[in-house]
């Protein structure tokens, strides 16, 4: 982990025990300073702007109301990201209870990565073409690759972090990031991989 998700997360960890005391304005910043990656996160399983916000709203209200009971994580930007996906799921089960017509997020879910609008605009066309090439060679990766390497160069989430996230062991999480390396190594060096995949994921 880097520098700066080192201090992110004491950050968090800060927070966390200020709501487990009752302080409502903790809870508040955690949401203010995870809203817009929680969100970029539940956007992945469905495409639905106003579900993923009401799921992620619901998830921090859960979280408010059982604060004397849960226990604190080890890293609380995973614990909220994996809470907005089981929420997101059990969320859906029940719509699709009351509507059959809606798809099961089983069948739907291709976790689509969208890469930011800027990368194309690089002036060097050299490098615009290569990672135009790495964005279609992820999108070309197995689903639980590209969310692999989405957690940790997106949510920047170290190995066991994401093992914990996806409920794998760290050397799958390794062997997954390592599969997906040696798809990009087949066209470039590893130092332009990191290189294009950090313009990708800015």
């Amino acid at each position: 982990m880097t520098s700066g998700g080192n201090l992110s997360q004491s950050r968090d960890t800060r927070l966390w025990k200020e709501l487990v005391k009752g302080n409502d304005q903790a809870l508040g910043q955690l949401m203010h300073f995870h809203f817009k990656a929680l969100l970029n996160y539940g956007f992945k399983f469905v495409k639905d702007e106003a579900f993923v916000k009401d799921c992620i709203q619901e998830v921090f209200i859960d979280l408010w109301h059982s604060r004397e009971r849960v226990v604190e994580p080890g890293h609380v930007k995973a614990y909220l990201l994996v809470s907005v996906r089981r929420k997101i799921a059990r969320n859906r089960r029940s719509m699709r209870m009351a509507d059959d017509s809606l798809t099961p997020l089983s069948e739907e879910y291709a976790f689509s990565i969208e890469f930011s609008p800027e990368w194309w605009m690089i002036k060097d066309e050299t490098v615009a073409r290569k990672t135009q090439v790495v964005s279609e060679m992820l999108d070309a990766l197995p689903v639980r690759q590209r969310e692999v390497i989405y957690l940790k160069y997106y949510q920047e989430l170290s190995r066991e972090e994401i093992s914990a996230m996806l409920n794998i062991t760290p050397q799958t999480v390794s062997n997954l990031l390592q599969m997906a390396y040696g798809q990009l190594r087949k066209r470039f060096s590893p130092s332009a991989i990191s290189a294009l995949l950090v313009l990708l994921f800015s």
